[in-house]
């Protein structure tokens, strides 16, 4: 009886590290010839925490670093240039506590902007593609990833945009320069949800490093020493853009004029490196 268990307990073994090996993701070989590109073992664990890379570890810890890598609240409100109409954040705003909706303590990394299904998408910023992920067993769905160098962008940081839970694949390849305003993917609602029905929706985040180095796992963009940035932040034209600065702005600074692009290719103002990642009216 007891081999028997031994036997046992050796196959359950060698099938979790079977299934584990079936389910792992590939690496991003191309990654390897791209700017910037470090091994993933050169990204510290406090990084790997903030963005997510530790799900079966402590949770409540990997929220506190979480919030002293960027993700508290901030107060920040997007306007919009020349008065255009743009989708707007709805409820789900950035770094909102998100442990009522998670088995554990959880925090908002992003904000959400809802739009019809099939709606396009667009680069908030020149840049490359990084990161293209199905995400298959993970609430983000879809999820392509693009870098900006700060000559692309007009900011002191190299930054890293984030569009999850897209209808399909992008077809932009890994390595494809991406153009500002140009379509990514379009809006869906992929992702594990279990019961729950999650309208249409783009999460849109930002990450931000002083330093140029960056990996990629196969499942995750890891940006050297990186934080994440409200994404409202984003479009300042100077700083402060870190969260905890920006949280103690007097109101009157809290609204942040956020560049747009057109129905007809147009943007507004016309010199902007950053636009909003949909088109607006």
């Amino acid at each position: 009886m007891i081999r028997f268990a031994k036997v046992m307990a050796a196959y359950w073994a060698l099938s979790l590290l079977i299934t584990g090996a079936a389910n792992a993701a590939p690496a991003c070989t191309i990654c390897t010839s791209l700017d910037g590109f470090v091994p993933f073992d050169e990204i510290s664990s406090d990084v790997r925490k903030m963005i997510g890379k530790n799900r079966r570890g402590n949770k409540a810890a990997a929220v506190d670093v979480q919030k002293a890598r960027g993700v508290t609240e901030t107060g920040l409100k997007p306007v919009f240039a020349d008065g255009a109409r743009c989708p707007e954040i709805d409820s789900e705003k950035w770094a909102i506590d998100y442990s009522h909706k998670r088995k554990g303590p959880a925090l908002h990394k992003g904000i959400d902007i809802p739009q019809p299904r099939g709606t396009q998408i667009r680069a908030v910023a020149a840049g490359t593609v990084v990161g293209k992920f199905r995400n298959k067993r993970n609430r983000k769905g879809i999820e392509v990833m693009l870098r900006h160098t700060p000559e692309q962008t007009g900011l002191p940081y190299w930054t890293y945009s984030q569009y999850t839970h897209l209808q399909e694949m992008s077809p932009l390849p890994i390595g494809a320069t991406v153009a500002l305003g140009q379509e990514i993917g379009q809006t869906a609602n992929t992702g594990k949800m279990g019961r729950r029905v999650r309208r249409d929706a783009l999460h849109f985040a930002i990450l931000y490093s002083e330093r140029p180095e960056w990996s990629n796992d196969g499942r995750f963009v890891a940006p050297i020493d990186s934080y994440w940035m409200d994404p409202n932040a984003f479009y300042r034209l100077d700083g402060p853009y870190d969260s905890r600065s920006l949280a103690a702005l007097p109101a009157n600074r809290k609204q942040i004029p956020v560049p747009v692009m057109r129905a007809d290719g147009s943007f507004m103002p016309k010199t902007t490196k950053r636009v909003w990642p949909y088109v607006c009216e």
